[in-house]
């Protein structure tokens, strides 16, 4: 999965839960985007601009989230 600003946060927390640390460590536990259902429709750009996070942090953050899905599809992968 190719991760960008445009991706809807809903459809990388339904398919990689463990995404979610990674999300919350960057954007801050103030931004609920976790629990919110509008996350079906946000992106990760949306959602920066909304709240105010720098492209430079979104950037590094769906760098880190690209890098923990790798981890578990290769995971996945190993068990299957």
């Amino acid at each position: 999965m190719e991760l960008t600003k445009d991706t809807l946060i809903g459809e990388v927390l339904l398919e990689y839960p463990e995404a979610q640390e990674v999300m919350v460590k960057h954007f801050g536990e103030q931004v609920a985007c976790v629990m919110c259902p509008g996350q079906a429709f946000d992106t990760f750009g949306m959602i920066a601009e909304l709240h105010g996070i720098e492209d430079d942090v979104v950037d590094v953050m769906l760098a880190e989230m690209s890098a923990t899905i790798a981890a578990v599809e290769a995971e996945r992968k190993a068990v299957a």
